[in-house]
């Protein structure tokens, strides 16, 4: 799993890749996230976790966390 940049340079987490850990339909996510069904937050690490991001994605009643490096390959990852 790997973080992208869009043109804007917001990161972006492709769908397809968010299926398999919220059992999300990856055509349905933007609808989804319309209704404000799906929330995400990016928290930019400081200090010692400089460089580094975390990425949380909620969904109903199931959320995921990962770690990126400052190049978007995923470190660690879980479910909360």
């Amino acid at each position: 799993m790997r973080l992208a940049r869009n043109d804007r340079g917001d990161w972006m987490l492709d769908p397809e890749q968010l299926h398999s850990r919220l059992m999300i339909n990856p055509g349905l996510m933007p609808q989804k996230m319309r209704l404000a069904l799906v929330t995400s937050r990016i928290e930019e690490g400081v200090d010692a976790d400089d460089g580094r991001s975390r990425v949380t994605i909620r969904v109903a009643n199931a959320t995921w966390e990962g770690i990126f490096d400052h190049d978007g390959g995923l470190m660690s990852e879980k479910m909360l």
